[in-house]
């Protein structure tokens, strides 16, 4: 697996994520990563899919309520976020990004099907639940639905809040597994 341009990238993720990201998608052709930011786990993603493999990135691009994004974002002028994106994306050609919301995305993809699906959007409780709702139903018989930041904990307002994904993936994936690190997959219940 080689994820020497995605390390090259500013995230969240580790570097034992993103192997774990690139050998899943060495194995699948038409993913969906939500929530891309800068392009961290999209790169390693993209640059270990199989030959015609396909990976569309949804984003806004605008960052969300969460301090590391609000803090970041305020120092750079609008649009800053979907150009170091597309700027980290350079030389691939089997990425498409998708400038909507979560939802807005799901709405567009009804009656498609990926064989994988990556959740990494914001990580409260209602919104995770609602990514997982929206799109568990467009993962392909067989495919792998995990996300990101499973038990980790964000800065909102200053305090350090305990993310609502490990509430929303326990009930409606309750089967769930750890793939690394704060990684899950599993199906809808």
């Amino acid at each position: 697996m080689d994820i020497s341009r995605a390390l090259l990238i500013e995230g969240w993720m580790e570097e034992n994520e993103l192997l774990w990201l690139a050998e899943q998608a060495s194995t699948h052709k038409r993913i969906v990563e939500i929530g891309s930011w800068k392009g961290r786990s999209t790169r390693a993603m993209a640059d270990n899919l199989p030959e015609g493999g396909t990976i569309v990135a949804v984003d806004t691009w605008k960052g969300s309520d969460e301090e590391p994004h609000r803090e970041e974002l305020s120092i750079h002028p609008d649009g800053w976020l979907l150009d170091e994106f597309k700027r980290n994306m350079a030389g691939l050609s089997n990425v498409t990004l998708l400038q909507q919301t979560s939802l807005a995305a799901a709405a567009i993809f009804q009656g498609h099907k990926f064989d994988m699906i990556f959740l990494d959007a914001s990580h409260d409780y209602e919104n995770v639940k609602a990514d997982i709702l929206a799109w568990g139903p467009l993962v392909a018989e067989g495919g792998l639905f995990c996300g990101h930041d499973y038990g980790a904990y964000s800065m909102i307002e200053g305090r350090k809040v305990h993310c609502g994904v490990m509430y929303a993936v326990d009930e409606f994936i309750p089967n769930h597994r750890i793939g690394m690190n704060s990684i899950w997959y599993g199906g809808l219940k």
